[in-house]
């Protein structure tokens, strides 16, 4: 999509470029409020495909979402546009959803979940999408933190190399290695099965 090109979603003119605009003459105008509209009509929803992502789960995954830009609200002031907006939130999501994924960790150790007996069973249909994303997900836990990160950030967040790298905290070329590390990790893994 140009930036031309209406948004599919919504039917108007807009572009990233255009909100990083908003968003930086709404903080320097104090409108913090106003920013993070920008922010949340623009970038909420690839925010919410990453914070699922990194989960694995939708409920968990809006409320991760609504504490990102309750942090960038809070952080807005700070952000000074040397790198993507896009990038600066993913970075603020990714720190959300590591300290969630160690809360649930230990949460999850300490309890026993018990299955639900009396649940039916799924169709045919929905068993098999169940299990390709079960699959999916074993292959991605597999792949190391850092490296599971850059790729879910390139390519479920849509961030170019450069902005996976300020996203992460490296530069460019280690992100490319990262992502291409990953790639291969997973193509060993799903081809083993």
């Amino acid at each position: 999509m140009t930036a031309e090109e209406p948004h599919p979603e919504r039917g108007v003119v807009s572009s990233a470029v255009d909100t990083e605009r908003e968003v930086l003459a709404r903080i320097a105008s104090g409108d913090r409020t106003g920013a993070l509209l920008a922010c949340s009509r623009e970038h909420g929803r690839a925010l919410g495909r990453l914070c699922m992502a990194l989960t694995g789960s939708q409920a968990e995954a809006e409320d991760l979402v609504q504490e990102t830009l309750l942090a960038a609200h809070d952080a807005l002031p700070t952000f000074r546009g040397e790198g993507a907006l896009r990038a600066w939130l993913a970075a603020i999501a990714r720190r959300k959803c590591a300290r969630h994924l160690e809360r649930r960790a230990r949460r999850e150790a300490r309890l026993r979940l018990v299955h639900d007996s009396e649940r039916q069973p799924p169709t045919d249909e929905l068993l098999a999408a169940r299990r390709r994303a079960e699959r999916a997900r074993r292959a991605l836990e597999e792949v190391r933190p850092s490296e599971r990160e850059a790729l879910l950030l390139r390519y479920e967040h849509d961030l170019s190399f450069r902005d996976v790298g300020v996203a992460i905290g490296i530069d460019e070329a280690a992100a490319r290695k990262r992502v291409s590390r990953a790639l291969g990790r997973l193509r060993e893994l799903l081809g083993e099965e």
